[in-house]
């Protein structure tokens, strides 16, 4: 009797120290993210490699004025250049009109192109606001609202590319481009010079294969790039970001 009772508590301590042992051993812990969780972060992270957001400001040119397509205007020949060189989607929004200066709508809808959360903004004016010079006091002024502008934008972490004047008085459209590249110089950001685009050859403003929007107006005479200006327009903003934008891209992903 007694040696039966020594067997079994000789079985059963082994079994009391394990189960002791196992009790107090340290269980690994794992932090699941809910399903939910998991299809938003995946969701984000192919958006910012497949797909940006480019968004024009600006006037007529950037509208598009005197071209027969909207795949012939500067703004979307660039997207179809990037998404081509980047193979990547480009969004194309952005905020602009004919007769618009930074002055005006430039100033009034930076708001909203932010709310647009755009990855790269062209910012093409002063070709209107030149009109509206007197005196050194208009080139500051100009320089102002510029400066406001692209600070904004560049607060939001955007790409931001200043373009110089389109095709008017020459020795007034350079006072304009200076402070344009001032602008630049100070916000260390890329400048797309298309001035000689205009002021070195003619192919890219005439023949025209559009009607004027502004009917009474003789369209021989009109100021306006035609299809192969809005493509050497896009060429030179391409060529004046490129170095910059492989590094910029990285940084979303």
């Amino acid at each position: 009797m007694h040696k039966s009772v020594y067997i079994f508590l000789g079985a059963l301590i082994p079994i009391i120290v394990l189960s002791v042992y196992y009790l107090f051993l340290p269980k690994e812990t794992t932090q699941e993210v809910p399903e939910t969780q998991q299809t938003i972060y995946s969701s984000e992270r192919l958006d910012r490699l497949n797909q940006i957001v480019y968004s024009p400001m600006g006037d007529s040119i950037s509208a598009g004025w005197i071209t027969e397509k909207e795949e012939q205007k500067f703004p979307s020949i660039l997207s179809s250049i990037i998404a081509e060189a980047y193979d990547i989607q480009v969004k194309e929004k952005g905020i602009y009109e004919a007769g618009a200066r930074a002055s005006n709508l430039g100033i009034s809808s930076v708001d909203n192109i932010i709310k647009q959360q755009p990855n790269l903004v062209t910012i093409e004016y002063g070709t209107n606001d030149l009109l509206d010079y007197k005196d050194e006091q208009s080139l500051k002024q100009f320089e102002a609202n510029l400066s406001y502008i692209v600070s904004e934008l560049k607060e939001q972490n955007i790409f931001v590319v200043l373009v110089t004047t389109w095709n008017r008085d020459k020795d007034r459209s350079q006072l304009y481009d200076d402070v344009i590249f001032k602008v630049g110089s100070k916000y260390d950001i890329p400048v797309a010079n298309i001035r000689g685009l205009w002021t070195n050859r003619k192919d890219t403003i005439d023949p025209k294969s559009a009607d004027n929007f502004l009917k009474n107006k003789n369209i021989k005479n009109d100021m306006h790039p035609n299809e192969k200006g809005h493509e050497e327009i896009a060429k030179r903003i391409f060529e004046s970001i490129e170095p910059r934008w492989t590094d910029y891209l990285s940084k979303l992903k």
